[in-house]
């Protein structure tokens, strides 16, 4: 049975100085045994250019371990930037 990680996203997180031990936290849940990881959005009404970025660079990582990466709670302007990008084509939404 695979292990699903729940991580839920705000913006502190996503921006700055923050984000490489956020990343580290990721390899380190990875390594675990975390085989889906869900990032939870109900904290994230927007999505700065450097924010979606950073969840890009979660992707590639999450993607590149072999592991599943499922997105939940997302308001409809990150769901529609996500349109707008072509991400929701990469991003498998959950609920």
């Amino acid at each position: 049975m695979s292990t699903i990680v729940k991580t839920v996203l705000s913006h502190q997180v996503l921006e700055g100085s923050q984000f490489p031990q956020f990343q580290k936290e990721i390899e380190r849940l990875i390594e675990s045994g975390g085989k889906i990881l869900m990032l939870d959005f109900s904290n994230i009404i927007f999505l700065k250019n450097s924010e979606l970025m950073a969840v890009v660079a979660i992707m590639k990582l999450v993607r590149d371990s072999g592991c599943i990466l499922l997105i939940s709670a997302m308001s409809e302007q990150v769901r529609m930037l996500f349109e707008l990008t072509g991400l929701e084509q990469i991003f498998q939404p959950h609920g």
